[in-house]
């Protein structure tokens, strides 16, 4: 089990915003491999001896690019969860938040999905943060589910619709599996209401 958590105990320096902003744009454009600290260090308009002191390793700085993306995930749910009156709406958006992101012209994927594709097997640590995310976000839709009367496996599904276009999103670069994945949802709760109402 990892020693690693999702969440950053401290807040980040000016120096260490700088090298995780640098450092995500170049791992989503080019991948972990080709990435050197000087590459890092241009981007974010610093001595490469700052990301040094900032991340001593690259391990490090993966590390805290993914914290980045679980903050700025946790944070969406929380602010869909707090603009949706009914709990099926708050799924429904969720797909919404997800539209937005790719069709933003730097989205290149998940970098759970990528980060975890690229060092998952040689790194424990990285492929356990990625496994957690996803519990963390099961569990979030599950509660919101539960709010909604419908059950556990519907969550389990919605979430795979949820990282199935994400997938396909990075593969198709277009915002168009957001959409489909977001009618899969309508018609799940749907069907379950009609069955359930029956």
């Amino acid at each position: 089990m990892t020693s690693t958590t999702l969440t950053s105990t401290r807040s980040p320096t000016d120096a260490q915003r700088a090298v995780v902003d640098a450092a995500d744009a170049l791992f989503s454009e080019h991948g972990i491999g080709p990435v050197s600290t000087e590459d890092v260090a241009r981007r974010a308009g610093l001595d490469p001896s700052a990301v040094v002191a900032a991340y001593p390793t690259q391990h490090d700085l993966v590390v805290a690019v993914l914290q980045r993306w679980h903050a700025a995930w946790t944070a969406a749910l929380e602010r869909i969860a707090a603009e949706a009156e009914d709990p099926r709406d708050e799924v429904l958006a969720v797909f919404d938040h997800l539209e937005r992101c790719f069709a933003a012209d730097d989205w290149r994927g998940c970098a759970f999905i990528n980060l975890h594709a690229e060092l998952g097997r040689q790194d424990p640590e990285i492929a356990e943060l990625a496994r957690e995310h996803v519990r963390q976000v099961e569990q979030h839709l599950t509660q919101v589910c539960s709010r909604a009367g419908l059950p556990a496996h519907v969550a389990q599904t919605i979430v795979l619709l949820v990282e199935g276009a994400r997938v396909d999103s990075a593969v198709q670069r277009s915002p168009q599996a957001a959409r489909t994945a977001r009618l899969g949802a309508a018609m799940l709760m749907a069907v379950y209401e009609a069955d359930h109402s029956a």
